[in-house]
């Protein structure tokens, strides 16, 4: 028997993503797309595969160095239509089932193509179409070249993991399925979100923010209404606030269904719950679901192999009396049902799960989701909906788990006072309860987000290399409810600073922790709180601040969102002056005596890299032990999605610097 390996940093060549499950209308197979790492390309591929729902029958559809997705299958279950992306151009193709060789069907301009939807009858696509913008020059291998200038006229110019916004926006488009022949729908200075056809396919539902000055008020999206065959635009009257859950048409086509919240600009991001709303097509009638949950709707948990942050609209089941959703909840993504007469939402998959986006047969009798675990790398589940049973259909990273020596992480529940709080923990390969290990706390960002149930392979890393990594929900973050998150509102380092030193107090009274040897870790707000740690306590013995935030005047000017500070800190910098300088890192920074790495991206949009630039400055002139590693061409994820050699050079970097101190 060969003998089981470490988990390695180079272990990211091995996984096999899937994503984007599709079911099909029999609830027989399931499309779905895999992604997967290329070390000599340093980039992702991503190829389509299909299975049954049972878990059988394995078989890869798209082949070699591609980058396939957003596959959907035809009402009557013959074709597949999915997306090609080649550099700066995206195309709708066309695969048949009985065995055909996958075809392109439109013809479009260069731009990027989303969003993909089969028309009821099976004539058309429905599709999002963002077109290059004509001031875009491109080279010969069709990528886009760095402008002579930007002439920037609009305070949102940009947007980080995209860039810098162009002179084209995003509308609704639909295709000929036969012909490819493509019509543009929607036009104007907005962009369209969410796309939906009605029931009878003479219609479509999308969301958009058309008012003066929207770049403005991305609080204030709303939904409207177009003719399949186009024609002016129709606003369907619901409560203003954000809308960023998906849309979807009752079976009878009078109802809509959508995930949002009618509080706009009273608190930061993610402070205030998403939920299930529905509202008649003619604008009356809205109600609201799933508040006896007091859950966030919105896929929130954060790792670096589990995708987040993606959509998956409403559900309705053909019946038209209860609909599907998903909340984020203590570490698990779980999908829910909703009673349209009760309003009262319960979950109906396995308590642990975490469901990242999901697909169901026209019957709604199977669902297929893509999931995470402690122990592997995500894979497809199955949800019998008539039961609840789940049983998982893929095993593309059993082999790789199955060669691997690692503790699987343990979840561990301790309190603050009376604040009860959970994380999870991880133990090197072959503890001993009787030695003293390192220790590392990681602080996830957000800072509403969570982590979870995941396989978190920069955990399993530090693990791996000899140290005992913990990894908390502070209050702040969601899953626990509105008043947990919105706990550090207009104070980002309180009461989370005393739940992270709680978790650390709790490590140590296991007894295996060695309290004269800790280090703290995290990035975006989790880079802000160990920023925060390191200028207000001297127990760590050495950091690492990633893509961090060090001032937050700074912050709301040079963020690409960073005006809704405003709605977090009660004011702007200049109204509330005393606010951010007390709740900014920088302020203290001549406390800070904790040897301290600083990782930021230069092409970080969310989190600029000014904000590191600031901590190593203030570091070098006072003489402090500090060092600075930039990454080039990266954005605000890198972690999660940045080119792999750089996510490679960034847990080295890492590991060693936690290596030279703590060992």
């Amino acid at each position: 028997m060969r003998k089981k390996q470490p988990i390695r940093i180079d272990d990211i060549y091995k996984f096999k993503i899937p994503l984007e499950p599709s079911v099909s209308p029999d609830g027989k197979q399931v499309l779905f797309s895999v992604e997967k790492m290329h070390k000599k390309d340093s980039t992702y591929y991503t190829n389509l595969y299909m299975s049954d729902t049972s878990g059988r029958n394995l078989k890869q559809l798209t082949f070699g160095k591609r980058n396939d997705h957003s596959p959907d299958w035809s009402p009557d279950g013959k074709k597949i239509a999915f997306v090609r992306k080649r550099e700066t151009a995206s195309q709708i193709w066309i695969l048949p089932t009985d065995g055909g060789k996958a075809k392109p069907l439109t013809k479009l301009s260069r731009g990027t193509v989303s969003g993909v939807e089969w028309s009821p009858d099976g004539t058309k696509l429905l599709f999002l179409f963002h077109p290059l913008g004509k001031e875009v020059k491109v080279d010969k291998k069709g990528k886009s070249k760095t402008p002579v200038f930007r002439h920037i006229k609009n305070i949102w110019f940009r947007l980080d993991g995209q860039g810098y916004f162009d002179s084209e926006n995003t509308h609704v488009w639909v295709a000929n399925a036969k012909t490819g022949a493509a019509k543009q729908l929607v036009t104007g200075d907005y962009d369209d979100l969410f796309p939906c056809w009605s029931p009878n396919g003479k219609e479509i539902v999308f969301i958009s923010l058309r008012e003066k000055d929207w770049r403005l008020r991305s609080e204030e999206l709303d939904i409207y209404t177009v003719s399949a065959k186009g024609s002016k635009v129709r606003k369907v009257a619901a409560p203003a606030g954000p809308k960023f859950g998906g849309i979807s048409y009752s079976p009878d086509g009078k109802t809509l269904a959508y995930i949002g919240h009618d509080k706009p600009y009273q608190d930061g991001w993610g402070a205030d719950n998403y939920i299930l709303n529905t509202v008649s097509i003619k604008g009356i009638n809205h109600r609201e679901y799933g508040k006896n949950l007091d859950r966030m709707s919105e896929m929130i948990t954060l790792g670096d192999i589990t995708p987040s942050f993606i959509v998956t609209a409403p559900i309705w089941h053909p019946n038209g009396k209860i609909i599907y959703y998903g909340i984020s909840n203590e570490g698990r993504q779980h999908i829910v049902v909703a009673d349209i007469n009760t309003r009262q939402s319960q979950i109906v998959c396995d308590p642990d799960a975490v469901a990242c986006t999901w697909s169901a047969d026209s019957d709604c009798s199977i669902m297929v989701y893509n999931g995470a675990s402690l122990e592997s790398p995500d894979e497809l589940y199955a949800l019998d909906l008539n039961n609840s049973a789940t049983k998982q259909i893929t095993l593309l990273n059993g082999s790789y788990v199955n060669s691997k020596n690692f503790s699987v992480a343990e979840e561990i529940k301790f309190r603050n006072r009376r604040q009860k709080l959970m994380g999870w923990m991880i133990k090197p390969p072959d503890f001993n309860p009787k030695k003293k290990y390192p220790f590392i706390l990681n602080i996830h960002g957000g800072p509403r987000c969570q982590y979870g149930r995941t396989f978190y392979h920069e955990m399993y890393v530090l693990a791996q290399a000899g140290y005992v990594v913990m990894y908390t929900n502070p209050r702040g973050s969601q899953g626990y409810g509105e008043k947990f998150a919105k706990s550090i509102r207009g104070k980002w380092a309180e009461p989370a600073m005393s739940d992270l030193m709680a978790a650390v107090d709790y490590a140590i009274s296991l007894g295996y922790i060695d309290k004269n040897r800790l280090g703290v870790t995290g990035g975006s707000y989790g880079g802000y709180m160990t920023n925060w740690i390191v200028t207000h306590s001297d127990r760590f013995k050495a950091a690492v601040t990633q893509r961090c935030v060090s001032d937050l005047s700074s912050m709301f000017g040079n963020s690409d969102i960073g005006w809704d500070m405003a709605w977090e800190f009660g004011g702007t910098p200049w109204e509330n002056r005393e606010s951010y300088i007390k709740w900014s890192p920088i302020t203290y920074i001549d406390k800070c005596t904790t040897p301290l790495l600083i990782i930021h991206s230069e092409f970080d949009l969310r989190c600029n890299i000014e904000q590191g630039d600031q901590m190593f400055t203030a570091l070098k002139y006072l003489k402090r032990e500090v060092e600075y590693v930039r990454f080039p061409e990266e954005p605000h994820g890198l972690s999660r999605h940045g080119r792999p050699d750089r996510r490679e050079a960034r847990l080295n970097f890492i590991v060693n610097w936690f290596n030279k101190y703590l060992k």
